[in-house]
């Protein structure tokens, strides 16, 4: 009984930060650009070309297609010198 108490807690506590960082990342992406401009924390991000972008003072971290394919690359050189020595 112990375990299922502690499921749903720590379910209902995902479900909630879940929201709180969708609605974060909508409400920052869909800022006017005069306001991300003035801003010290920026959201951006685009669908075609992929291109996510998150930008603070003094930090810039992106995310576009290439990324997702070097990840890719990696895996399968990683995957090839393990298992085809």
């Amino acid at each position: 009984m112990l375990k299922k108490g502690i499921i749903k807690y720590i379910f209902i506590l995902v479900i909630c930060f879940s929201i709180l960082i969708y609605g974060f990342v909508e409400v920052n992406i869909n800022k006017p650009e005069l306001v991300k401009e003035k801003s010290k924390f920026t959201m951006n991000f685009k669908l075609n070309p992929l291109d996510f972008r998150i930008e603070t003072k003094g930090y810039v971290f992106y995310t576009n297609g290439k990324f997702f394919y070097n990840i890719k690359e990696k895996c399968i050189d990683t995957y090839n010198e393990i298992f085809m020595k």
